[in-house]
């Protein structure tokens, strides 16, 4: 006999956003959520050191943390 599992769905924010010359589309898992400044100087960061893509963690307005991702659009 097979069981059914169900799994919740985890609500996704999403973006695209210029960034340093680039299209860069983010998302970060939570809902309702933005790019922080904080989370802005990270990208910043890693483009100036030559990265494509990369892991977001965020601090909600909630005080609890989002993680997430973003890369360069080709």
């Amino acid at each position: 006999m097979k069981t059914a599992v169900k799994t919740k769905r985890q609500s996704v924010s999403k973006g695209i956003q210029k960034i340093c010359g680039n299209i860069i589309e983010w998302r970060l898992y939570g809902k309702g959520l933005a790019l922080t400044a904080m989370d802005l100087e990270q990208i910043i960061n890693s483009l100036i050191d030559n990265y494509v893509e990369g892991e977001l963690c965020t601090i909600t307005p909630n005080g609890a943390t989002a993680n997430g991702w973003w890369s360069i659009k080709w």
